[in-house]
C-alpha cells in the first residue's frame, strides 16, 4: 500500500489505511518519515511476507549505496518519537477539522467550488465549472497553473493539480500544511487561498 504522501501522522492516524480496517501486506513510506529535514524512504512488510522470505532461502537480496543511512534512519526514529511525544497525532485530527471548516465556510458562495475531501492535514479542494453539476473546470482555464503562480505571489505553498478527471480536464487543490500548525496559520492560510482563488477565477 502507498503511504508516501498520507502515512506517518498526515491523514490522523500513523497509517491511513488503520482508519478504513485495511490490512497490507507491504506499506511504502517516505516523505513525512524525515519530517522534512531528511530525505528517507521505507518499505514495511507483514509477517506473511517475511516468513515467505525466511522459510525459503533466507536470503533478500538488496543493496543500494545510501540505503539504511544511520543520518536518515535517526531523522525517521527521531520523527516517529516526536509525533508521539508532542501528541501530533491529535493535533492533526484537530487542526485538520478546523481548517476543513473554515474553508467550508470561506468557500460556499465561490461559484468554482465543488467539494473537500481529505483527512487530517491531507486535504483536497475540488474545483468545478458548475456547482450543481459537477461538471470539471476545463484544462483551457490553466486553473492549476494560474493558482500556483498567483497563491506565491501571495505567499502561500499549495499545490494545485490538472486533469484529474480524465487526464485534460478537471482541477483539484491538495492541502497538506505542518502538523504544528496554529489556529493564526489556519486563518493566514485560507485568506490567502480564498483570496487567490477570486483572484484567478476572473481570469476563467
Amino acid at each position: 500500500m502507498d503511504e508516501v504522501m498520507c502515512g506517518v501522522g498526515r491523514s490522523g492516524s500513523f497509517f491511513a489505511f488503520e482508519q478504513d480496517q485495511a490490512v497490507p501486506d507491504l506499506v511504502c513510506m517516505a516523505k513525512g518519515l524525515g519530517a522534512g529535514y531528511q530525505p528517507i524512504g521505507a518499505v514495511v512488510a507483514n509477517d506473511k511476507v517475511y516468513q515467505a522470505i525466511a522459510s525459503g532461502s533466507g536470503f533478500f537480496q538488496h543493496g543500494h549505496t545510501f540505503m539504511a543511512h544511520p543520518v536518515a534512519c535517526a531523522a525517521a526514529v527521531a520523527t516517529i518519537q516526536t509525533i508521539g511525544d508532542q501528541k501530533l497525532l491529535q493535533a492533526v485530527n484537530q487542526q485538520g477539522a478546523m481548517l476543513k471548516r473554515e474553508l467550508e465556510s470561506a468557500l460556499s458562495d465561490f461559484p468554482y467550488f465543488g467539494d473537500i475531501r481529505g483527512k487530517g492535514l491531507f486535504l483536497g479542494i475540488e474545483l468545478v465549472a458548475d456547482k450543481v453539476s459537477k461538471t470539471p473546470l476545463p484544462n483551457s482555464t490553466l486553473a492549476d497553473k494560474k493558482i500556483k503562480h498567483q497563491a506565491m505571489a501571495n505567499g502561500l505553498m499549495c499545490y494545485p493539480m490538472g486533469g484529474t478527471i480524465d487526464g485534460i480536464n478537471g482541477h483539484h487543490i491538495l492541502l497538506a500544511p505542518p502538523f504544528i500548525i496554529e489556529r493564526s496559520h489556519i486563518d493566514e492560510l485560507v485568506e490567502k487561498l480564498t483570496r487567490t482563488l477570486r483572484e484567478v477565477s476572473q481570469t476563467w
